[in-house]
């Protein structure tokens, strides 16, 4: 592997993700349970932020699976089973998930006003002309030459 770190992967395979798994010497598992219990954190990627809709099997039990976890939980620009506008679902899968960090890519979504942990931002790749047209000043949050910087409300 690139780095120093023990990973191991839980989701539905796709051939080539199966390719680099393998290349990169990451196991795969199938049972999400046995992973929750050999593991120290969770890295909540399981949708992007045009998920739309009911969470439907089996995200559904992984998702509360990782909400029942005692584990520390960050999610990806979106927390899985959260609306992009409206935050975490009012029933259902994802009923009362809060991961305790969150890492926005690009910019952060509106959903943010019902997230209650730390809050990072990622990515740098914002062409200036957007920043400044929606103006965000987002350049400015930056350190140096830092890819993610930790965002404060």
């Amino acid at each position: 592997m690139h780095t120093n770190t023990n990973l191991k992967i839980t989701a539905p395979p796709k051939k080539r993700l199966s390719t680099q798994l393998h290349n990169l010497s990451i196991p795969f598992i199938e049972d999400y349970a046995t992973a929750l219990k050999s593991t120290d954190h969770i890295l909540d990627a399981i949708f992007g932020f045009s998920f739309s809709g009911n969470v439907r099997a089996p995200f559904d039990s992984v998702i509360e699976a990782i909400k029942n976890s005692s584990l520390p939980v960050t999610s990806v620009d979106v927390p899985s089973s959260w609306d992009i506008e409206t935050g975490p679902p009012e029933d259902g899968p994802g009923k009362g998930f809060m991961p305790d960090t969150l890492v926005s890519m690009m910019v952060p979504k509106p959903l943010i006003k019902y997230f209650t942990g730390r809050h990072f931002l990622g990515g740098r790749f914002l062409p200036p002309g957007l920043e400044e047209k929606h103006g965000l000043k987002l350049r400015d949050k930056y350190d140096g030459i830092d890819q993610v910087t930790e965002l404060t409300n």
